[in-house]
């Protein structure tokens, strides 16, 4: 079995983000990753970072490690983080399906590429052995080059009675299609194109329900060692987007530091103020992304201990605090920019689309997530309708 060590990865994932920096622009102009990319995150084969030992990957079992190893992609160019972040991300999900899922996709595939779309857009009627699906689903980041497809769909309830059967649904390589919808403001080049899927066998051992992997008892929880795999679901989910949203924050504070070092005077400018402006500003922002990370860090470190609960409010709030964190960081830089950063060039300009992108995103889209343990501080009961959401 592989091993490798921070360090290492660390090293591999520089040489990763040394190609996506060079292609950055490239990237805003496709619309999607460009092949060189893509080969270059999978030569460093840090895809196989969080695949569980027995399936021939890594085994890191920790999202902290995830996200150093996406920071160093998401720092020279965000979209090539976001869709690198979710090359890795991928298989912790895949880890969650029976094991019969994750042998279909190892047996052929070690280091497969898989694109998702989660929200139960797909229709599926039952039939012998399984289902039969068709949809089309929204925001599928980086399916373009993704061979293999888990998408959400929604099952008649057993019996025809209660709510629906929500499942996570495997397809494999022909068995989905690309529609170009693709036109955003920022992560430009993360393709996240819409994936269509027209009367599809799947079967049940392919599928998962997604009440069970919102309370991390699933399927692969029960092979799969280490405690990601049994972690409940969209509780650890956040990560998956706090990891390349952080890496854009760190590529705004660099470009921002190669910004001023070629600003120069402007018709009655004064340079000093202008420079303790950037000061400030270059402390204050880091010193967010700095607690943004510690938030995440914390966060993790609750989840190794088995204390963050499916649906955790406080998980939640940290998320979201440390979202807003980032966006926070990345404004203020860039509001010192004037009108050279609002310029195509200027690689601040880009981080703060695609942080505000990546902000933008349901995870953090939530409106209650104060107000669940600000209940709580103040001693009260949380408002009729609060605390509902997605998962």
């Amino acid at each position: 079995m592989p091993e490798i060590t921070h360090a290492e990865a660390i090293a591999r994932a520089k040489k990763v983000g040394e190609v996506c920096k060079r292609n950055a622009a490239e990237v805003e102009k496709l619309r999607r990753l460009p092949p060189e990319n893509v080969a270059a995150m999978m030569e460093s084969d840090l895809v196989g970072l969080i695949i569980p030992k027995e399936r021939g990957g890594y085994g890191i079992d920790s999202w902290m490690a995830m996200c150093d190893v996406v920071a160093e992609v998401g720092r020279n160019c965000g979209a090539s983080g976001w869709c690198f972040d979710l090359l890795i991300h991928h298989h912790w999900v895949l880890g969650m399906f029976p094991p019969e899922a994750s042998d279909h996709v190892y047996k052929t595939d070690k280091r497969a590429k898989i694109g998702t779309s989660f929200m139960p857009t797909g229709r599926m009627t039952p039939a012998p052995g399984g289902f039969r699906v068709t949809g089309e689903w929204q925001y599928s980041s980086g399916i373009d080059h993704s061979d293999w497809a888990i998408l959400g769909g929604m099952a008649p309830p057993p019996g025809g009675q209660g709510a629906p059967d929500i499942r996570f649904v495997l397809f494999g390589p022909g068995e989905f299609k690309v529609k170009d919808t693709w036109y955003a403001m920022g992560l430009k080049g993360s393709g996240s194109n819409n994936a269509v899927v027209n009367d599809v066998f799947v079967p049940e051992e392919h599928t998962i329900r997604m009440a069970d992997f919102v309370s991390g008892r699933t399927p692969g929880s029960k092979v799969n060692k280490g405690v990601m795999f049994s972690e409940p679901g969209f509780t650890a989910f956040g990560f998956g987007i706090f990891c390349p949203m952080i890496a854009i924050a760190r590529g705004a504070l660099d470009a921002f530091r190669e910004f001023q070092k070629n600003r120069s005077g402007g018709l009655g400018r004064n340079m000093n103020l202008a420079l303790l402006n950037a000061q400030r500003a270059a402390g204050e922002s880091a010193a967010e992304i700095d607690a943004a990370y510690l938030l995440a860090k914390d966060i993790d470190a609750r989840l190794m201990a088995r204390t963050a609960l499916p649906a955790d409010p406080v998980t939640r709030r940290n998320f979201t605090l440390a979202s807003r964190l980032l966006v926070r960081a990345v404004d203020r830089l860039f509001e010192l920019t004037g009108a050279r950063g609002i310029m195509e060039n200027s690689a601040v300009q880009r981080f703060w689309r695609d942080v505000h992108a990546a902000g933008h995103h349901v995870a953090w889209g939530i409106d209650d997530a104060y107000a669940e343990t600000g209940a709580e501080v103040l001693g009260i009961p949380l408002l009729p309708g609060l605390g509902q959401h997605f998962g």
